[in-house]
């Protein structure tokens, strides 16, 4: 039997019991269309059941990521101070600017830090695992060999180690042949793949998701409307 972890979305947990541990999952949309919020209501859940995670937040400020996960009252102060919530940063992070106390910082080109880094948090124990959605400057930076290598890696760490893994990838147009061809490697090796959308219905928009894919759980197929609240996402189901 698959050990499943709670997404905190009681509605969407109803329906899938949970997230497959070890898995790799994919959350991919537009802007504004609810995938962060929906990766932080993943992580601020794992820590209220006593499990470590982490975030990569890629370029943003941690500071800012902390007043997001706050403006849902899921305070992590605590818990980055007793490292159960561990940040880190692999872009370089501006040199004008103090560091945070509580990242780790490296950038992403340099995979052996990456390594050393995602090793440390095994070791720690985490067992949810987030990277932040500026994917499209990812694949600019990045060559395909050097991307192909960390998904490899990314796949066995995360399945081996336990630890189960979000990819928040944004959703763009006019994209370059060779960004194309990485985005579809990158769904090919996903266990688990959740896409959001913003839709117009009867002059209003809304919010919905479809879960794609999904290994060994059962699932719909169909789109789901949500809202976002001060509590974080609800199914409106």
């Amino acid at each position: 039997m698959k050990e499943l972890q709670k997404t905190g979305i009681t509605e969407l947990d109803n329906l899938i019991c949970g997230i497959p541990r070890g898995s790799r999952n994919l959350i991919y949309g537009p802007p504004g269309s609810g995938k962060t919020v929906f990766a932080m209501q993943f992580l601020w859940t794992g820590l209220q059941q006593g499990e470590t995670v982490s975030f990569d937040v890629f370029d943003r400020p941690w500071t800012l990521m902390r007043e997001y996960f706050q403006s849902f009252n899921w305070d992590i102060s605590k818990f980055e101070q007793n490292k159960k919530f561990i940040p880190i940063q692999a872009f370089p992070h501006p040199k004008e600017y103090p560091k945070d106390p509580y990242v780790k910082y490296f950038s992403l080109a340099d995979f052996n830090t990456m390594q050393e880094i995602d090793l440390e948090l095994s070791k720690a124990g985490v067992t949810r695992f987030v990277a932040g959605d500026n994917f499209e400057h990812v694949f600019t930076t990045l060559n395909e060999e050097q991307w192909m290598l960390i998904e490899h890696w990314t796949i066995n760490w995360c399945y081996y180690d336990r630890i189960t893994n979000f990819d928040i990838m944004t959703e763009a147009k006019d994209k370059d042949p060779i960004t194309n061809r990485l985005i579809d490697f990158t769904f090919s090796l996903a266990h688990n793949i959740f896409r959001f959308r913003t839709i117009e219905v009867n002059g209003k928009f809304r919010r919905e998701l479809r879960i794609e894919k999904m290994e060994g759980v059962s699932h719909p197929l169909d789109w789901i409307p949500f809202e976002i609240s001060s509590q974080g996402i609800k199914l409106l189901i």
